[in-house]
């Protein structure tokens, strides 16, 4: 039996990961995990059959599961229930939408599927074309039309840029999404959209001036340095429980332990040492 603090700090605990799926009359096995932390798993697998050309099924495909363990004695099962169902959501609002993950469907009570995008993530800090921030502003744009504010976007390791050059956005597990109507409240929702948005746009510009602030002009360095009240609100609360929740892994992986997944590819987003940093 998987026990001890390192598993509860795993989505998914002492629960097996899936091995084999079947998604649209198409099986496909496991190949390695991309991500496994608190509050989600996000595994890669391949098709079965290689040698079938069969292109109306995707040769790769990513699964995503929420949180299903309980956490000291506490269920969390309904919280990873419910973040899938947002985010699935989310996702089939923007499905229109070039550079947002093509959904395939459910994975039981805690799953969602969608189709692998082959490429980096910004946080591996690759070399970047000097047309993506253009067309990342432009993806974002179109989020925005359908009323959706990431609210992720101050993490590069969701900004994908593909091998073909473009971008693509991943994990939309916290977005807002407005409603024609919200309990009555469309003005309110409105105001927190166009403030969830706003910061969606800074962050973008964040973004482009540590990788590419060659690409910007003076106005565009200058409100990318910018801080809203919104956000020295959010710092002056999260960032005490941000420090604790370092210390504390840092703790648990100086003396081993944390679980880590063999499979899982290093990167920053993922190397367990930067809790000791």
């Amino acid at each position: 039996m998987k026990s001890g603090i390192g598993y509860q700090l795993k989505a998914w605990g002492r629960y097996d990961l899936p091995q084999h799926l079947i998604i649209n009359q198409t099986g496909y096995s496991f190949v390695r995990v991309f991500k496994h932390d608190f509050f989600a798993a996000t595994l890669l697998f391949e098709r079965s059959d290689k040698q079938s050309q069969d292109k109306n099924h995707a040769r790769q495909i990513v699964l995503k599961l929420g949180r299903r363990a309980d956490f000291l004695g506490i269920p969390f099962g309904w919280l990873g229930h419910a973040l899938i169902e947002h985010e699935i959501s989310i996702l089939r609002s923007l499905q229109p939408v070039a550079g947002v993950p093509r959904l395939l469907g459910r994975y039981g009570k805690w799953g969602l599927v969608y189709k692998y995008i082959p490429g980096v993530s910004l946080d591996q800090r690759p070399e970047i074309p000097d047309e993506f921030f253009d067309r990342l502003e432009e993806l974002i744009k179109q989020i925005h039309q359908r009323r959706v504010a990431y609210v992720d976007m101050n993490k590069r390791g969701n900004i994908l840029l593909a091998t073909n050059g473009r971008p693509w956005m991943i994990d939309f597990q916290i977005s807002w999404h407005m409603p024609q109507r919200l309990l009555g409240f469309s003005r309110l929702a409105r105001v927190i959209l166009e403030v969830l948005q706003r910061e969606d746009r800074r962050h973008f510009l964040k973004h482009k001036r540590r990788l590419r602030c060659d690409l910007m002009d003076e106005e565009q360095l200058k409100n990318s340095r910018r801080t809203s009240g919104w956000i020295a609100f959010h710092r002056a609360g999260a960032r005490p429980l941000t420090k604790l929740r370092r210390r504390i892994l840092g703790y648990l992986f100086k003396r081993d332990r944390l679980v880590t997944d063999e499979s899982a590819p290093q990167s920053p987003e993922t190397d367990p040492t930067r809790w000791v940093k």
